[in-house]
């Protein structure tokens, strides 16, 4: 009884990091940094339009009123510790993945 619920506990951690893993991997995979980039580049050409409008209409310039900053930091320990489990899994996933084929090839080769 004591192993199989030692058995299903890591089981069910392991689920747990492995689909860590599987949403930390695919928002790197579809891009969602370089969205956010793409924002802020739009923001920032949005600004320099304003800019240029108001110096064109004789309006007060001040650097002030096109710099707006809403640098959100949302690194938190949990992230932090969830992007380095998945960095593991990920070199044990590769690592596995290529002793499998190697002993493939081993087989094949023979």
């Amino acid at each position: 009884m004591k192993k199989n619920k030692k058995n299903r506990l890591f089981k069910f951690i392991f689920f747990i990091f492995f689909m860590s893993f599987i949403v930390v991997y695919f928002s790197e995979l579809t891009g969602y940094y370089e969205y956010q980039n793409y924002k802020e580049k739009v923001f920032t050409q949005a600004q320099i339009q304003k800019f240029e409008e108001d110096v064109k209409n004789g309006n007060k310039v001040d650097i002030n009123d096109y710099l707006i900053i809403e640098n959100a930091n949302y690194n938190n320990n949990l992230s932090d510790v969830t992007s380095k489990v998945s960095d593991g899994i990920s070199k044990i996933v590769r690592k596995s993945v290529e002793s499998i084929f190697k002993y493939i090839s081993k087989l094949v080769d023979e």
